[in-house]
């Protein structure tokens, strides 16, 4: 799944931004991938675009972490979605 593919790609980028120096360079280019991502998931006045939104616009490592934990959360609503849509929900 592409866009799975994508999230996890973002997930992994933003933990990197947080392990490294924190390069600013490097966490606005984070930033704007993921927001964008987000908005074509979602849209731009979904919950999580604007707590994503939200925190990145706080610039510190504690609070990309908390944006990274939005990305996790909109991996796991996506995946949920796409298997409720495919009857793999509650199948053993």
């Amino acid at each position: 799944m592409e866009v799975e593919h994508r999230i996890d790609e973002l997930i992994n980028a933003g933990r990197g931004v947080v392990e490294s120096d924190f390069d600013p360079v490097a966490f606005k280019h984070w930033r704007l991938e993921a927001f964008e991502c987000l908005a074509a998931m979602f849209g731009p006045d979904h919950v999580y675009t604007k707590y994503f939104e939200y925190f990145v616009k706080q610039g510190d490592k504690t609070s990309a972490l908390a944006a990274g934990g939005v990305l996790v959360a909109a991996k796991e609503q996506m995946t949920t979605a796409c298997a409720e849509r495919s009857g793999d929900v509650g199948s053993v």
